[in-house]
């Protein structure tokens, strides 16, 4: 606990930090949009390539993370929707609840590891979202597709694919992947450039996902806004410590998909389900309470993993 809790704290306060730039001194939307675009774009890819291609994979893993994460987004799926129905929501809400169960914001993920395992545990942070990002992106179009109504001339395939084209982090994780396999080495003059933007990557997105909350505008549809918290809260970290524990993981990996298991949705859920025909006020209530509160169940399941599985930090 002594180390945790410092480690998820420093990352909430990094967050809140540019909440208040955001409201107080940089108060033009344009200049967030830029700082996000820019670590979205170049800085957090640059850090993926960078992780993957020196990292020291081990192959044995690949399947049974992927099948953790099938599972695991298929029975929250199953969940989010159960629970919807049963409150009354409909399609566009249910989306929206699907949508803040099943992704999970990297950038805060990759930020805890690197806080509080360094190196190893950014390494296989890099390899949990290669297999986790996928995945997560076919669910989430496959999701919002069949709860809203709302018609899209472009084929669901397409519309797959277009996603996750348009992903970045694949991009980086293909990149990454292709070099550690064929074993080229990053030349030193880049590899220097890369550390130094790799670098800025997770302070920059922690800041600029910070400028993205609205605190204020949470208030009204508290219901579907704790069902969707549960999730993060008790539902994805369980499911994945049973997971670990079943396939008898190593224990730093199994503590590293715990505290993915606990993370708030992904900021790029708003403009999917604002593209998508969802319902975007709920999907920006959900990303911001889930942001907030994700210091609890970080330190919750992390300090739970850490004992079951013995690790010492």
């Amino acid at each position: 606990m002594n180390t945790i809790l410092p480690a998820i704290s420093s990352i909430l306060l990094v967050m809140l930090l540019g909440y208040g730039l955001s409201k107080k001194f940089f108060t033009e939307p344009r200049f967030w949009q830029g700082i996000s675009k820019l670590s979205y774009w170049v800085f957090f890819p640059v850090l993926i390539v960078r992780t993957l291609a020196n990292a020291t994979i081990d192959a044995e893993l690949l399947l049974p993370l992927f099948a953790i994460f099938a599972t695991a987004l298929i029975f929250i799926l199953i969940y989010c929707v159960v629970v919807a129905r049963l409150l009354g929501q409909d399609g566009p809400s249910t989306a929206s609840m699907a949508q803040g169960g099943m992704r999970h914001n990297g950038f805060i993920g990759l930020a805890v590891l690197f806080d509080m395992f360094g190196l190893p545990g950014q390494e296989i942070g890099a390899l949990i979202i290669a297999v986790l990002v996928p995945l997560t992106n076919i669910f989430s179009v496959l999701a919002v597709s069949v709860l809203v109504s709302k018609k899209n001339n472009q084929p669901l395939g397409t519309l797959i694919i277009k996603e996750l084209l348009r992903n970045p982090m694949l991009i980086a994780v293909a990149i990454g992947f292709l070099l550690n396999i064929l074993t080229i080495s990053i030349p030193s003059i880049l590899d220097q450039s890369m550390a130094l933007m790799g670098r800025a990557a997770l302070p920059l997105l922690l800041l600029s996902v910070g400028a993205s909350l609205s605190i204020r505008a949470l208030k009204g549809s508290w219901l579907p806004l704790v069902a969707a918290l549960s999730t993060k809260l008790l539902v994805f970290p369980a499911l994945f410590l049973g997971g670990a524990l079943w396939f008898n993981l190593p224990p730093l990996v199994t503590v590293c998909l715990v505290v993915f298991g606990a993370l708030p949705t992904a900021v790029s859920a708003y403009p999917l389900i604002q593209q998508m025909g969802g319902n975007a006020k709920l999907m920006a209530d959900i990303i911001t309470l889930q942001t907030l509160v994700s210091l609890v169940g970080l330190t919750f399941w992390t300090t739970l993993a850490i004992h079951i599985t013995g690790l010492t930090l």
